[in-house]
């Protein structure tokens, strides 16, 4: 396969992702979750275009050989994703995600042991539920809000941590004692109190991989060919829990938790792209229809496709002519977890919830209201922020939030808008 493309497709609870690898950063797309083995090759060249590809799938450290080979008929390699993300050497990859955590070994690419535990996201959700006495899915939002944010929805940091410190503790459980390097990974360790709750503990050399959620899916990507295969545990660790509950420990400073990982976190739902825009690397993408993350829309004419950020499933537009200027277009889906269609006051109180919320943390939100956009219902606000403003419209399709985030400067306001209307009247589940 000497000179085809390499392409990670990783399988997912929650999604399916494909990574490719290019002259440039990685494009990640992200889909929604199979619900069973899929043709690899055929997938990758719908996703990726036409022409050879070395296809890695990244897939769970506790599927089966039957379920791999399922998966990874020839030309396709598997990798457990642990070994993905672990890098040479000897180290412990803690896997966090919604539904639960995978701890697992890895000595000099394979997996010499693995532990699992049910401590993931929807625990956490039901700890900030408890303290808020809110629905899960505002529960989720204020629990994301709170990796970046001293406080949100009613209640701050500390609180969270003090309500869940049992969870974390079984998170130490799984891994005190390893003589190894902690990577963090996974949705949930966009939270700082992952770490910090290792950390505390006394484990050592904690760090937080800066996209946690495309970790192994990226890592994928750069690993050498050789490593590429599939790697039996030694230990088949079936216990939730296999090593001794921690002593306690002293509190300390955190030892290393990477810095990128404030910033690849973002406050969950309406308000997360507006704090997180920055200055893209192009990726032109012909005028047309954009589809990723489970969503659609037209691109307009003089604009192009500048990345984005897969974790929150959000795609950003630019000015070809200018794709380093204050003017953009984001759009981010936030799965909602019912039909909108189906309870209108509920998602219309949600979403007013989590403005009022962010106003009274102080961020410069006004002119909230119901409008018809190109033809659309859609509720709309703006956001100020250092001489530019963000003009948000958010559509409600199904089981989805889709929010169309409009930044321009005075100069480029009718450009901007003109083009924000094509994207509000098109964008669409996929």
């Amino acid at each position: 396969m000497t000179g085809a493309r390499r392409v990670a497709v990783q399988v997912g609870a929650g999604a399916l992702r494909v990574a490719v690898a290019g002259d440039g950063p990685p494009t990640v797309v992200e889909l929604p979750p199979a619900r069973g083995p899929l043709d690899l090759p055929e997938l990758v060249a719908r996703v990726a275009g036409p022409g050879p590809a070395e296809i890695v799938l990244v897939h769970p450290a506790g599927w089966t050989p039957q379920r791999i080979a399922a998966w990874a008929r020839r030309p396709v390699r598997p990798v457990p994703a642990p070994v993905a993300v672990a890098g040479p050497g000897r180290r412990l990859v803690l896997d966090v995600g919604a539904s639960g955590s995978e701890a697992t070994l890895v000595e000099r690419g394979r997996m010499a042991a693995r532990w699992r535990s049910d401590v993931g996201g929807a625990r956490l959700d039901e700890a900030v539920a408890g303290l808020t006495g809110s629905t899960a899915v505002r529960a989720r939002r204020v629990r994301e809000a709170l990796s970046l944010l001293p406080e949100a929805g009613g209640i701050d940091a500390e609180q969270l941590r003090v309500a869940a410190s049992p969870l974390f503790d079984e998170l130490v459980a799984m891994v005190r004692g390893v003589d190894a390097p902690v990577l963090l990974i996974g949705g949930v360790a966009r939270s700082p109190l992952v770490a910090e709750a290792l950390d505390e503990a006394g484990v050592a050399d904690v760090v937080v991989a800066p996209r946690p959620e495309t970790a192994a899916l990226l890592g994928a990507l750069a690993l050498p060919l050789d490593r590429t295969a599939v790697s039996e545990p030694a230990d088949p660790a079936d216990t939730a829990v296999l090593l001794p509950p921690p002593a306690a420990g002293a509190r300390r400073p955190l030892r290393r938790v990477l810095a990128g990982v404030a910033a690849v976190a973002a406050v969950a739902g309406l308000l997360a792209a507006g704090r997180a825009l920055g200055p893209p690397v192009v990726v032109t993408v012909p005028v047309g229809t954009l589809v990723q993350y489970g969503y659609r829309f037209a691109v307009p004419a003089g604009w192009v496709h500048t990345g984005g950020l897969p974790e929150r499933r959000r795609s950003l537009l630019t000015p070809a002519a200018a794709p380093a200027s204050s003017d953009l277009i984001a759009v981010e889906r936030t799965p909602l977890g019912y039909d909108a269609a189906a309870e209108p006051e509920r998602t219309r109180a949600e979403l007013r919830a989590v403005y009022d919320d962010a106003v009274a943390a102080g961020d410069p939100l006004s002119d909230y209201g119901a409008r018809t956009v190109s033809g659309r219902p859609v509720t709309t606000y703006r956001q100020q922020d250092d001489g530019v403003v963000i003009e948000w419209f958010v559509v409600l399709d199904g089981d989805a939030q889709l929010s169309v985030g409009c930044r321009h400067t005075p100069a480029g306001e009718a450009t901007v808008l003109a083009a924000c209307a094509v994207v509000v009247a098109s964008v669409r589940r996929d």
